[in-house]
């Protein structure tokens, strides 16, 4: 019964660590891939946290959408299409998704016009226009309530230690200690069939034995401690 819950809480924190190396390996990528191209793109597709209620009901603050790349100055989009594309906050560059709402043509240059669905904090299309060179990505239609608030807070330092880091930390600790265990209890299991071995030489009655073996374990501890061998 213990043997078998041991395996099973072995077996849990493999779960655990796995599920963490992925969080991580996701989080690395996505900061990468935002440094290089400004968008954290995996396999073609961004997943961005929706920071604000521009585009309630569509996607609400804190959902995680996932949008697919078309950083092309080729791609062609329609009216209709919820489209990111970056843009300036207070001198920091951010990204904005926000829906097409008129395909203007000028000469050989086509411009969408877009603006938020909530039209209680955005009533007027946004000032400036957006081109297929500006627009970076286009909504799949896929969002995960909640999820982008989570993303958001494990891209920060402090995030990324308490989520990351610190489980990292611990297991590996653990994992030191179960080693050190181990060749603990390695050595006592050796320590015991040797003992065994010479008792069974030896013409004892089986309480005699039970003594030796006591007494040979008992001598082999004040040896380590003094440093010398048995």
């Amino acid at each position: 019964m213990k043997k078998t819950l041991k395996k099973i809480i072995n077996i849990i924190i493999d779960i655990i660590v796995i599920l963490i190396l992925m969080v991580s390996i996701l989080i690395v990528t996505l900061s990468l891939t935002s440094k290089s191209s400004g968008v954290p793109t995996i396999f073609g597709y961004a997943p961005l946290s929706v920071m604000s209620g521009s585009m309630k009901d569509t996607f609400n603050e804190g959902d995680l959408i996932i949008c697919e790349i078309t950083n092309s100055p080729s791609y062609t989009y329609s009216e209709g299409d919820i489209v990111t594309f970056p843009i300036e906050i207070s001198g920091q560059s951010a990204l904005n998704t926000h829906r097409i709402v008129d395909v203007i043509k000028d000469d050989s240059i086509t411009y969408y016009q877009t603006q938020g669905d909530n039209r209680s904090t955005n009533p007027e299309p946004d000032d400036e226009l957006q081109s297929s060179s500006s627009i970076v990505a286009k909504y799949t239609g896929t969002k995960i309530a909640g999820l982008g608030s989570v993303l958001s807070f494990l891209r920060t330092q402090l995030g990324f230690f308490l989520c990351v880091l610190l489980p990292m930390i611990i297991f590996f600790v653990y994992e030191a200690v179960r080693v050190i265990l181990n060749i603990i209890a390695y050595n006592k299991e050796k320590a015991i069939e040797e003992a065994e071995k010479r008792v069974a030489l030896s013409q004892l009655t089986e309480e005699q034995k039970k003594k030796a073996i006591e007494e040979y374990l008992a001598s082999i501890g004040e040896n380590k401690q003094d440093g010398q061998k048995p």
